[in-house]
């Protein structure tokens, strides 16, 4: 017979002439002597269960019980653990890894639109699913109701993004079989408002109207196609003239960026970072035409120290990314121009502009830093309908030898 069953004297009776449950115990394939872990009321009950861890034995299934306890105990914690919770903890092992910028980045849209969205509970509901019954059908009805709630495709893709890479690392810890994020509609990525290509007299029109603090900033964005970023984080020795004293070529060497980030209080500061990738690192030479800009800025705004922020507030401070674009929107409108101009727009000008004048994508990928050329081609690089006039003119003329234009049979006379 496979184990032993007793039947306990009452804990009510001290006399212990009056019994009351039943204990169960057994012998182990490893010798090991197991008690069941609570009393029986009744001794078919304790039989039952002594037949039941038999069983596991002849299956083979059998586990010591601090086994089978610890394993309950971390099954209870993973039925517990919900998406929210599970996506929060993945976020912050991402400290290692992201710089402070971005990670702050992936925390504003997770809680935006994944552990602590306000006024959509279609949205909300996902982050208390319990991990383990996350499927596809709830990651649909998460993505279609935040894309019905929040007009911001880009984002939203994010937080998709976000999603997809927490579950995945769920996987990999074998919590979950498979990734249930995957819709299609996110991997398409979201077509960019189309910006209308500024005029080299409506870019000549802000800087004139920026204060001069402020102009050769503006010019590194508007026509040497700087990021904000990294036009505010050179410093003063980053500033260097390649040419003469008579005939100066100013060159600014680009080395990281200003990034806006926030403290553990809340409190908004910029911070350096390095370049996200090599081609971020490289020297742009500045257009003589603005040689008197850099000039009266070296003479009357340069930092008492060559380490020093080339470009400063009125006390000697880091200028915020936030408060140059508000400069520049305050010389736009001083300038009369309706049109809306970012920092960023000076980027497409100046691609384009290279492109126009012979460089090819990979030149200009050298000189803005910009090492995705498929970027350069698609976002960047603008049509202008009047060039296209112009260079079609000019292939024309190579075509026929400079001359003026001839019909096809005329051609094929003149080459015969």
């Amino acid at each position: 017979m496979f184990g032993t069953v007793r039947q306990l004297p009452s804990r009510k009776d001290t006399t212990r002439k009056k019994y009351g449950r039943w204990q169960a115990r057994y012998t182990a394939p490893n010798g090991q002597r197991v008690k069941a872990p609570a009393t029986f009321p009744t001794k078919q009950d304790a039989q039952g269960w002594l037949a039941e861890e038999r069983k596991l034995i002849d299956l083979g299934a059998w586990q010591p019980p601090e086994v089978r306890q610890r394993n309950e105990q971390e099954q209870q914690q993973r039925e517990a653990l919900t998406v929210g919770q599970w996506v929060t903890e993945w976020h912050q092992r991402q400290n290692t890894r992201l710089k402070l910028s971005t990670w702050q980045q992936y925390r504003r849209v997770i809680r935006n639109r994944i552990t602590k969205v306000q006024d959509a509970p279609g949205v909300a509901k996902l982050a208390n699913m319990p991990l383990y019954a996350l499927d596809k059908q709830a990651v649909h009805d998460w993505w279609d109701a935040m894309n019905q709630h929040f007009p911001t495709p880009q984002t939203n893709r994010k937080a998709h993004i976000y999603l997809r890479a927490a579950v995945g690392d769920a996987v990999e810890r074998d919590m979950l079989p498979t990734n249930p994020v995957s819709v299609r509609q996110a991997r398409v990525k979201p077509q960019t408002r189309d910006k209308e290509l500024p005029t080299t007299d409506t870019l000549m029109a802000i800087v004139e109207h920026a204060p001069q603090r402020y102009q050769l900033v503006i010019v590194l964005c508007l026509f040497m196609g700087l990021r904000i970023g990294e036009a505010l984080a050179l410093t003063r020795e980053q500033l260097v003239n390649t040419g003469t004293v008579e005939q100066p070529q100013w060159v600014v060497q680009v080395r990281g960026n200003l990034q806006r980030v926030q403290d553990e209080h809340g409190r908004t500061y910029m911070r350096w970072q390095e370049p996200k990738t090599k081609a971020g690192r490289r020297d742009m030479p500045i257009f003589p035409l603005f040689n008197d800009i850099v000039s009266t800025h070296v003479e009357r705004f340069s930092p008492a120290r060559r380490d020093g922020y080339l470009t400063t507030t009125r006390e000697g401070m880091p200028v915020m990314d936030t408060s140059l674009r508000s400069v520049l929107d305050r010389a736009r409108k001083a300038a009369g121009v309706e049109q809306p101009v970012t920092p960023h727009y000076g980027r497409n000008w100046l691609i384009t502009h290279l492109a126009e004048n012979g460089a090819t994508p990979a030149e200009i990928g050298h000189l803005l830093g910009q090492t995705d050329l498929k970027t350069i081609t698609e976002v960047y690089m603008k049509v202008r309908p009047e060039n296209v006039t112009a260079v079609l003119g000019r292939v024309g003329m190579a075509l026929d030898g400079g001359g003026a234009v001839v019909s096809l049979d005329e051609h094929k006379k003149k080459r015969a």
